[in-house]
C-alpha cells in the first residue's frame, strides 16, 4: 500500500473503533442508550460516505490514468507510422542510390576500358622507350620522340595557355599543357590524358615527351624574352622513377640555360603523397636550377615554410575557390599577404568569369584562365616560325 493511503485508513479505524465503544456502551450502560445506538450509526454512516468518496477520487484518478495512457499510445502509435514511412522512404532512397552507383560504376568501366584501348598502342610504344632509357643515358643521344609517329592514327597537340602579369596587363610566362585527337576525332584533354596516364603508369613516359617538346620552344622564347618562365606540369610517379628523372636532369643540363626558365608544376594532392624517392627527384631537379610551382593549392594542411625548403617559388590556386560567388573570404587574403611576406608568388588558375577576374588582384598578380586568354595549340616541330609569332604576341 502507498504512503499517501495510510490517513484514510487511520480515520476510517478511529471511526470504526469509536462506533464499537458505542455498541459496548449501549450494552453495558442503562441510560441514554438511544443517543448512543444514534451515535454509532452516524459514524458508521460518516466513515461509509468517507469510504465512498475516496473510492471515487480513486476512480477519478485511474479515468485520468487511462486517458493519459490512450494519449500516449496514439502518440506512440503516430510515431511508428512515422516511422515506417519514413523508413520505406529510405529504402526507397537506398535503391535509387544503388541503382545510380551501378549505372555511374558502369558508365566509369566504359570509358576507362575506351581510354585503355586507346592508350594501348601508346604502350606499346612506349615500352621499348623506357627499356632503353639507362642505354639513352650512358650513350647521351638525343631522346627519340616517339610520339611522333602517331599522327598517322593520333595527334600529340602541344598547347601553350598564357599567364598574365595584372600590372602590366601583357603575358609574363607561359603552362604547358596537351591533348591528343584520336583517329575517330575525339579529343582527350588535359585532365583526361594526365588522370589515365597516370592510372596506366605511362606518366613518367609522357612527362619526358611533353619536356622534349618544350625545350626548344623555350629557349627560343628566352631568346628574346630572358625573363620569360614556362610552367611544365610534372606527375608523382615521374619523381619517384630514378631513370626518368636522371633523363630529365641530363636533357636540360644539355639545354644551356633553358633549366632556369623551368617551372615544373606539381599538384598539391600530389606532393603530400611522396615518399623519399619524390623528395630526392625534387632535390635533383633543384639542383639543376628548375623552379617548382605548386598547383590546386588549398590553406588546409600547407606549410608555407616547409615548400620553402623544398624549392616551391610558385603557388598556383584555382579561382573558383576563392571566389565562389560572394567575394573573396578574409581567410585568403590573409593568408595571400602571408605567402607573398615569404616571397611565394601567386598565381591565379582557371579564371573562368568576370567575378573571378575581378577578384583575382586582391589575391595574384599573375593570372591563367579562358577568361583572360585560352591556350594556343602550337606546332613545336615547325622552327624558329611558333616561338617567334608567341614572342610576338607576349
Amino acid at each position: 500500500m502507498q504512503v499517501r493511503g495510510w490517513p484514510s485508513v487511520l480515520v476510517l479505524a478511529v471511526f470504526s473503533c469509536f462506533a464499537i465503544a458505542c455498541g459496548i456502551f449501549v450494552l453495558v450502560a442503562k441510560t441514554q442508550q438511544a443517543q448512543a445506538v444514534v451515535a454509532a450509526i452516524f459514524l458508521l454512516a460518516i466513515g461509509q460516505l468517507f469510504v465512498i468518496g475516496l473510492g471515487w477520487a480513486r476512480g477519478l484518478t485511474l479515468q485520468d490514468a487511462i486517458r493519459n495512457l490512450a494519449r500516449e499510445r496514439r502518440l506512440a502509435e503516430d510515431k511508428y507510422n512515422k516511422s515506417f514511412v519514413t523508413a520505406k522512404l529510405f529504402e526507397n532512397e537506398i535503391a535509387d542510390l544503388k541503382r545510380r552507383m551501378g549505372l555511374s560504376e558502369k558508365e566509369i568501366q566504359d570509358d576507362m576500358a575506351a581510354m585503355r584501348t586507346q592508350f594501348q598502342e601508346l604502350a606499346q610504344r612506349y615500352a621499348a622507350d623506357s627499356a632503353a632509357a639507362a642505354a639513352r643515358l650512358q650513350s647521351a643521344t638525343e631522346l627519340p620522340v616517339t610520339l611522333n609517329s602517331v599522327s598517322a592514327r593520333e595527334h600529340f597537340n602541344f598547347l601553350l595557355e598564357p599567364i598574365i602579369d595584372l600590372t602590366t596587363n601583357r603575358t609574363a610566362h607561359y603552362r604547358v599543357r596537351f591533348s591528343i585527337t584520336a583517329a575517330n576525332g575525339i579529343e582527350i584533354d588535359y585532365s583526361k590524358l594526365t588522370l589515365n596516364a597516370d592510372r596506366g603508369e605511362l606518366r613518367p613516359t609522357l612527362d619526358v615527351h611533353v619536356i622534349n617538346q618544350a625545350i626548344p620552344l623555350l629557349r627560343r622564347l628566352r631568346a628574346r624574352h630572358p625573363a620569360m618562365r614556362m610552367f611544365i606540369p610534372l606527375g608523382a610517379a615521374t619523381l619517384v622513377s630514378e631513370n626518368t628523372i636522371a633523363l630529365v636532369t641530363q636533357m636540360l643540363s644539355e639545354a644551356d640555360n633553358v633549366a632556369q626558365g623551368v617551372v615544373f608544376e606539381l599538384t598539391h594532392d600530389a606532393l603530400a603523397g611522396l615518399n623519399e624517392a619524390g623528395i630526392a627527384g625534387l632535390a635533383a631537379i633543384a639542383r639543376i636550377g628548375a623552379t617548382l610551382a605548386l598547383t590546386g593549392a588549398s590553406i588546409a594542411g600547407l606549410d608555407l615554410a616547409a615548400l620553402r625548403q623544398l624549392g616551391v617559388k610558385f603557388i598556383g590556386i584555382e579561382a573558383r575557390s576563392i571566389e565562389p560567388g560572394f567575394g573573396v573570404t578574409q581567410t585568403w587574403l590573409d593568408f595571400a599577404e602571408v605567402a607573398r611576406g615569404m616571397q611565394f608568388q601567386i598565381l591565379l588558375t582557371n579564371v573562368e568569369n568576370s567575378a573571378q577576374a575581378a577578384s583575382a588582384s586582391q589575391i595574384a598578380r599573375l593570372v591563367a584562365g579562358h577568361f583572360f586568354a585560352p591556350p594556343r595549340r602550337v606546332k613545336t616541330n615547325a622552327g624558329v616560325t611558333a616561338a617567334n609569332d608567341l614572342s610576338v604576341a607576349a
